[in-house]
């Protein structure tokens, strides 16, 4: 048995209304549930509880066994000082608070229900090969309740986004342009390079990339040299040009490269550094209010059409220098402004909302569900059980997976509530 499971039967009232008595026999009668506190100190807050016709309020402990009072050291916590009804499964030692008085213990094992039980120990009968624990049970559940779950933990992992990106905001003074550069230069880094990408975008200062956007070649020149792309000499006009322009801005701007170690090994031509840098140097020169066109976009249409950008021509044969490849404009295709939405565009709008008081779920909720779901063991996984489609699902179990499920707290789980419940 585990301590949530209590928590669950306090919580979710499977306790109310029955005939309760403490372990000295003591009637005791629920008034008001309290707050569920998620931090330390006792489980519930401001609680209102009964016991032999005395009204007491206070808080409430919860534990396996009563013995886990001492263990925690509870006895000697002024924080545990008001504690009005000790909670647990199994009683095995009286308790007392700091001041020696005894505290009520209500044992609840006699009180739940079989089925409760079996539908818990189905619910934690994990086994390896389990992908997770409710994978034979979850088809219970509606498919509309799923839904708005998942929702849910969508909006918690955009929550977590946010706290990120202010830190990153008060790291840049409030520089909401440097805070979204630095961000879109990970993204354009994939997950191989996005260190680097985001290492140069957070050394640049923000008034130094806006001179710089106003000529593409010049953005591309800098970018590639701060990350090392220039520093070996290349028989190549297009590598001297920019490396000509490099040496001028470097000179100009007080740049100084930062040691990187840029990647090329199994990537995509596609996801060269190369070829994502000058993409990126493109999309500020066409677009010198690039946070303000993506803030006022209303949907995934709106926003792909700002990203509609390609690199300079030279990458049309090229994905490195010196090697020339068949003629192919290096545009930035859906797929990849896609991820852009999700890994970016999203949190960054829902952030600069939530900073300055507006509400922007509902827009941002259907510019995400308007996006295919992205591909990995994770996602194919919930696909297989619940069919998952969209962005905003697959956002939402790569949330569920590792803080919920891999953590075991299907109590905390709407879907393991639901299925506790038997609704």
């Amino acid at each position: 048995m585990r301590e949530d499971f209590i928590h669950y039967l306090w919580k979710f009232k499977k306790l109310s209304g029955l005939q309760l008595r403490t372990t000295k026999h003591q009637l005791v009668v629920i008034k008001n549930l309290g707050h569920h506190n998620h931090h330390s100190g006792p489980d519930f807050f401001n609680a209102q509880v009964e016991i032999d016709g005395q009204l007491w309020a206070g808080n409430v402990e919860m534990h396996v066994k009563s013995s886990d009072w001492y263990k925690h050291g509870h006895d000697d916590d002024p924080a545990y000082d008001n504690v009005i009804l000790h909670v647990v499964w199994k009683h095995d030692a009286e308790i007392t608070r700091r001041s020696e008085i005894d505290i009520p213990v209500l044992e609840v094992s006699t009180y739940v229900p079989d089925d409760a039980i079996l539908t818990y120990t189905k619910l934690f009968a994990y086994k390896n090969d389990q992908f997770i624990n409710c994978e034979k049970l979850i088809h219970q559940v509606d498919s509309f309740q799923v839904d708005m779950w998942l929702e849910k933990v969508y909006i918690q992992r955009l929550e977590q986004r946010y706290q990120r990106i202010e830190k990153s905001l008060k790291q840049n003074n409030n520089d909401w342009e440097a805070t979204f550069f630095q961000m879109l230069a990970r993204s354009f880094g994939t997950k191989v390079n996005a260190d680097a990408f985001e290492q140069i975008a957070t050394a640049m200062d923000q008034s130094v990339v806006r001179k710089l956007a106003a000529d593409a070649f010049q953005l591309e020149s800098v970018l590639m040299g701060l990350l090392g792309l220039l520093d070996t000499p290349r028989e190549d006009r297009y590598f001297s040009l920019l490396e000509k322009e490099f040496a001028f801005a470097k000179a100009k701007f007080q740049l100084k490269p930062i040691p990187t170690d840029l990647k090329f090994f199994r990537l995509r031509p596609a996801n060269y550094p190369t070829i994502r840098l000058s993409q990126l140097a493109m999309l500020y020169h066409r677009n010198p209010m690039l946070l303000a066109q993506v803030i006022l976009a209303k949907s995934k249409a709106e926003i792909s059409a700002v990203f509609d950008v390609k690199a300079a021509k030279y990458w049309d044969t090229h994905h490195v220098f010196d090697k020339q490849t068949e003629s192919r404009e290096k545009v930035l295709t859906q797929s990849f402004i896609d991820l852009l939405i999700i890994n970016c565009i999203v949190p960054i709008k829902f952030a600069y909302a939530r900073h300055h008081g507006k509400d922007n779920t509902d827009e941002l909720l259907g510019i995400i569900s308007d996006i295919p779901m992205e591909k990995n063991t994770i996602t194919q996984g919930f696909k297989k059980l619940i069919g998952i489609k969209t962005a905003l699902e697959s956002q939402a179990v790569l949330q569920l997976k590792p803080n919920y499920c891999e953590q075991n707290l299907c109590l905390k789980c709407d879907i393991g509530v639901r299925l506790m419940s038997g609704q």
